[in-house]
């Protein structure tokens, strides 16, 4: 095998808009840092029709159509597009399946998981599910046991993907670890992050922002988050949810809501940090999430957060910027944690400095810089860890440092 490290996912790594980007700013990062480089880069537009097709013999065949992205025909011919050198590469993935584990080895690479979530529990009945065939769902768990098991490293995201790894699929929990992945957001050069609060008493000299980013909106919460601002406007404080992503047709006239759509963050990165520096928190009340990149942004960018701690999401709350709600919270109850937020200024400017404290951390740079760590040592002396609080990472920093 050579030492050369490459980047996969199903699609164009190179491509911001491959999975939410997460691949790209991985890859842009590990290329700086001269840990990784070697893009993997699918054309799935070359998938269109042998998807029909296949889901076409599925029908004649008399079993349900759905799932062409986890069988072995999308498989075969994603792997054709890839160059022979990158196979025998030390490789690291964000996809359960691709590539096959039994492909790397004969080629003589090595493979590696870098996860957001587990395709078990995305096929579990646990709200994150994709909705697939039984046969598919069936051969989809062998690979990824299978891939698992080959695997040097399988490095999740969030701790409920680890658990997963390792009780679901049965991986062995040394080759384990968890690594917080960075926010999708560059600040420009020399940009200074606030440290304080919007100007002005928010609820009453003006608006109480409440941000809000997602194209999923349902599942993300956007409706449970209205709620919210309704209760919040009834007791006498004046709130509007500001969202970002797609517009729901039931919703876009909906009086105390802003929709601004889809923001280009490639091409309009200061049109993203605008809207996320216009927000007072930046909320996700996610019935579900693998993660929850958005909280992570409005970190970056200095603003504080509120979600349900749950899930992956549980791990980007810090309890010293932001709100940690159980997901049975009901939107009376966050309503009320809110408005005694509203009433304790004091506390409006700890959430903002401790905010613009963690964006530091919260870079592709920083989550490299520990994949590299692991690679060398085997484990992250202090990892990043926004569920423990600000201060308890920096005095594990800081006496691991003495």
């Amino acid at each position: 095998m050579t030492n050369r490290r490459s980047i996969a996912a199903v699609g164009d790594v190179t491509d911001v808009n491959c999975w939410s980007g997460i691949p790209f700013h991985f890859w842009k990062a590990a290329q700086a840092l001269d840990f990784a480089d070697g893009p993997w880069r699918v054309d799935l537009t070359k998938m269109q029709w042998p998807r029909r097709i296949w889901n076409g013999v599925r029908l004649l065949c008399g079993h349900s159509p759905g799932g062409f992205q986890y069988s072995r025909a999308f498989m075969r011919r994603v792997c054709a597009q890839i160059p022979a050198d990158l196979f025998r590469s030390e490789i690291i993935t964000f996809h359960q399946h691709f590539p096959p584990a039994a492909m790397v080895t004969l080629a003589g690479g090595g493979l590696n998981h870098y996860l957001d979530a587990t395709f078990a529990s995305l096929t579990s009945n646990r709200g994150l599910d994709l909705q697939l065939p039984v046969d598919v769902v069936a051969q989809g768990r062998e690979l990824e046991r299978t891939n698992y098991a080959a695997s040097r490293r399988i490095v999740t995201m969030a701790r409920w993907t680890a658990e997963s790894v390792i009780q679901e699929c049965g991986a062995a929990s040394e080759k384990v670890s968890t690594i917080l992945p960075g926010a999708n957001l560059e600040l420009p050069a020399g940009y200074i992050l606030p440290v304080a609060p919007l100007p002005q008493r928010a609820g009453k000299e003006r608006d109480f922002v409440l941000g809000f980013v997602g194209m999923d909106w349902r599942r993300k919460g956007l409706p449970f988050l209205i709620e919210v601002r309704d209760d919040l406007c009834r007791r006498g404080w004046k709130t509007v949810v500001l969202a970002a992503g797609d517009v729901p047709a039931d919703l876009a006239h909906r009086a105390g809501v802003r929709f601004v759509g889809r923001i280009d963050k490639r091409n309009e990165p200061g049109a993203f940090l605008s809207f996320l520096r216009q927000c007072d928190l930046g909320c996700l009340f996610s019935t579900n999430e693998a993660l929850g990149i958005s909280t992570l942004e409005f970190l970056r960018a200095g603003v504080p957060v509120a979600g349900f701690a749950h899930q992956g999401l549980a791990d980007t709350l810090p309890p010293d910027a932001g709100f940690r709600f159980l997901p049975t919270a009901s939107p009376s109850d966050v309503a009320d944690h809110f408005e005694q937020y509203l009433m304790d200024e004091p506390r409006q400017a700890a959430f903002h400095r401790h905010a613009a404290q963690w964006s530091p951390f919260l870079t592709w740079e920083r989550c490299v810089r520990e994949m590299m760590e692991l690679w060398q040592h085997g484990s992250v002396a202090s990892p990043v860890r926004p569920w423990l609080g600000l201060e308890s990472h920096l005095t594990v920093c800081s006496s691991s440092r003495s």
